[in-house]
């Protein structure tokens, strides 16, 4: 699998990843990079991993449109947005312009998972808006915490075929979205507002 992650974290996302698989990570701060890549020996995610994986440091998106402007769109079947869960998240990769791009780096039958996980904002709604302009089908999965330490987190899947997200396994996690909307506007470049999407 082809497999993009924006926002590296310190790496946990890769060990996911099975012999044979290319994972391209961005990251725009160079220490978190150095951190994953085991720089004080706290984390191995990155060494560990089994993937073929390449580092692009950066802000994302403008990685993403040079890599798309020189001709090398990455075809991705998974890409991963996890940049969202601090007090001031990156706008200007949740925008309708920010979209097209993915959608342009993204296989015809690939997936988009956002990790909406955030004390302060919902993000949902403005997902939810980008769905409905892109005519991509949209999943909620909501994880709710374990006893043995594991964190709730919310994600957001997406796909243009309706059939990649109705598989039994993501069906079981699924949450009921029937007879969900949302009125605000869709967000853009030009445009955002988060005081509407404030818990």
């Amino acid at each position: 699998m082809r497999v993009g992650l924006l926002g590296l974290g310190v790496g946990t996302l890769v060990s996911y990843a099975q012999p044979g698989d290319v994972y391209r990570l961005y990251e725009i701060n160079p220490v978190v990079i150095d951190l994953a890549a085991g720089v004080g020996d706290y984390f191995s995610f990155l060494s560990d991993s089994k993937a073929d994986i390449s580092v692009v440091l950066g802000d994302a998106r403008i990685s993403l449109e040079r890599e798309l402007a020189e001709g090398h769109p990455q075809n991705f079947d998974v890409l991963v947005l996890d940049t969202f869960s601090s007090d001031s998240i990156p706008v200007h990769l949740v925008t309708k312009e920010a979209f097209g791009l993915y959608l342009e780096h993204l296989a015809p039958d690939g997936i988009l998972a956002a990790h909406i996980t955030n004390l302060h904002l919902d993000l949902q709604p403005v997902f939810w808006q980008l769905a409905k302009y892109y005519d991509l089908s949209m999943v909620r999965i909501n994880y709710p915490g374990d006893s043995n330490g594991g964190y709730a987190s919310h994600w957001i899947l997406l796909a243009r075929a309706p059939a990649l997200l109705e598989i039994p396994a993501i069906q079981e996690s699924a949450v009921n979205l029937k007879g969900y909307s949302t009125d605000i506007k869709l967000w853009t470049d030009d445009y955002s507002n988060l005081f509407q999407i404030l818990k």
